[in-house]
């Protein structure tokens, strides 16, 4: 039983040091906060970036949605993105899908840059980035894997391709 939590261990650390050495070599060095909201305020948004997630049972599949303001220099790294003009672009099971989402706010020391809207099956972490001018705050969408109890993790919910063998 010992072995077995001693690689364990090993593992996780060393994932961990993995993915500490990958985000510092990508630039994104700091966490910063997104402070939570009741609401996305109505308004011009320069940017819509909607977040799609194919494998969502059909009733799941917006991953969420990121409100850039003017001038911001915010980016996301979601694999399935697309621009949209405004919120009448969504289907109806994804205007119901984001009425019931989580809001945060992207700010900037005390400018408020966007806002991001996510499902509650998932987590946004906001990076930022001195260095890149073009996408000096990063926004990180991942997918919470409630049944694991980690995130980004293989999906194992009724309606899925089943787990593998699991």
């Amino acid at each position: 039983m010992k072995r077995l939590n001693i690689k364990y261990l090993t593992r996780s650390t060393t994932l961990g040091l993995s993915a500490l050495v990958l985000i510092s070599c990508s630039g994104y060095s700091t966490i910063v906060k997104m402070p939570e909201v009741k609401e996305v305020p109505p308004g011009h948004y320069e940017t819509i970036i909607k977040l799609n997630d194919p494998e969502g049972i059909p009733d799941k599949t917006l991953a969420g949605l990121v409100f850039i303001k003017k001038g911001a220099n915010v980016c996301t790294d979601f694999p399935r993105q697309e621009i949209i003009k405004s919120l009448d672009e969504l289907t109806m099971t994804e205007k119901n899908t984001y009425r019931y989402s989580s809001n945060y706010a992207i700010t900037a020391e005390v400018e408020t840059l966007g806002f991001v809207s996510i499902p509650i099956e998932y987590r946004a972490i906001l990076w930022k980035n001195e260095k890149d001018e073009n996408c000096k705050y990063k926004v990180q969408v991942e997918y919470i894997n409630k049944e694991r109890g980690d995130f980004g993790g293989e999906r194992n919910e009724t309606g899925h391709g089943g787990g593998h063998g699991r």
